[in-house]
């Protein structure tokens, strides 16, 4: 199945990814999709930015549906496709962490003094509360700023995460590179940070200005305390959570790959609506047993397998054992292991991290969706006809 989408061209390894999908301008044949709204009929719009909604409004996902874009694709997980600025390709996040040999305490890199939250209130709160900063970036400039922020950051304990806006998953650069760097990222921004976080204390959060001062006490006790701080980096040795693996490894497949199989996904669920399709079998009845077909795909793969359940054990618990294993007798390798660290890549094992139906959002999926116990999965099975999943593997 190939999907082709006009107006742009992209040179990616279209081998790699899960259907063929060809970019350009092809006057031959319409596209299934295009960047830019309106489109001609049976060709879908697709809006793609990784930019702030607060700055460029288009950007929110309800303006874009009622601006008629058919395809989302921003840094919000709730967006059709999500572009997000991680990706173990792009930052070595694992590096290991470097001598703190800076007296001053933090560093800031912030250019546009003109952001529209509080992210330079929230600086002078901290200078006034004799947090030593090195301010590298054109707001309060106090060093020069001609430095390779990544390498200057690793030898402050706490490095500025401040973004320009506070809005839902738009987490850019500015944290990953602290990750990268090994200094405890200081965060003004997305107000789900955790969400991105490789462990629940990796990161101080301002989420107010109110909060600055607090943070300012927090930041000093750290500091004074070894033991303290060295706890917020334990998972540059332990490893990140698998909540933060499972949201990076999404990247380990190029958004515009992504693109594409949404679209091909999209058009093969239209084509087995189509009165022309031959149904498939989706359960087989004999006596006082049922086996239910269902099928299962890797977030990032296009085609399914097929998994069997018996009516018999029909729970939560033998649908993710069944799902696993599937996949081990498959000798299945996840779709991240040559993307990530090598230290994170692990053996042959196979771990399960989340298994949702297939259409929902990466936020759905991560953070939001949980069947309601074993009868809410029965009932999802028996009332949808060859159900599809999607499973993430960690």
């Amino acid at each position: 199945m190939t999907s082709s989408c006009s107006h742009v061209i992209h040179w990616y390894d279209w081998k790699s990814c899960a259907v063929g999908c060809n970019f350009g301008v092809d006057s031959d044949k319409k596209p299934d999709a295009a960047f830019g709204t309106p489109q001609q009929a049976g060709t879908a719009s697709v809006l793609r930015s990784m930019e702030s909604a607060q700055y460029y409004p288009e950007n929110n996902i309800v303006t874009a549906r009622r601006r008629g874009y058919d395809i989302i694709m921003t840094t919000s997980l709730s967006s059709d496709v999500p572009v997000g600025y991680f990706s173990w390709a792009e930052y070595d996040i694992m590096a290991p962490v470097q001598p703190k040999t800076e007296n001053t305490l933090a560093a800031a890199f912030i250019s546009n003094c003109g952001a529209r939250n509080f992210r330079l209130q929230a600086l002078e709160v901290l200078e006034r509360a004799n947090i030593k900063i090195d301010s590298f970036g054109s707001c309060h400039r106090n060093r020069d700023g001609n430095v390779d922020k990544v390498e200057t950051l690793k030898h402050y304990k706490f490095s500025f995460a401040f973004e320009n806006s506070n809005e839902e998953d738009y987490v850019t650069e500015k944290f990953f590179q602290s990750l990268v760097a090994g200094s405890v990222p200081v965060v003004i921004g997305a107000p789900n940070i955790l969400d991105f976080a490789p462990s629940p204390n990796s990161l101080l959060h301002i989420k107010e200005l109110k909060d600055a001062a607090s943070v300012a006490k927090t930041m000093k006790y750290l500091a004074e305390n070894p033991s303290a701080y060295n706890e917020s980096l334990r998972w540059k040795f332990e490893g990140p959570s698998d909540s933060f693996k499972a949201l990076v490894d999404m990247a380990a497949v190029h958004s515009s790959c992504r693109l594409c199989i949404f679209l091909a996904t999209s058009i093969r669920e239209k084509e087995e609506k189509s009165p022309k399709f031959t149904k498939r079998p989706c359960k087989c009845t004999r006596g006082s047993e049922t086996v239910y077909h269902v099928y299962v795909r890797e977030r990032g793969r296009f085609d399914m397998e097929s998994v069997f359940l018996r009516s018999s054990n029909l729970s939560l618990e033998a649908f993710e054992s069944a799902v696993l294993s599937k996949f081990k007798s498959l000798k299945h390798v996840p779709i991240w292991k040559e993307e990530r660290p090598q230290i994170l890549r692990g053996g042959d094992e196979l771990k399960l991290y989340r298994v949702y139906p297939l259409g929902m959002t990466q936020r759905q999926a991560l953070y939001t969706f949980k069947f309601k116990g074993d009868a809410d999965f029965r009932n999802h099975i028996e009332s949808h006809p060859c159900a599809n999943f999607e499973a993430i593997f960690v």
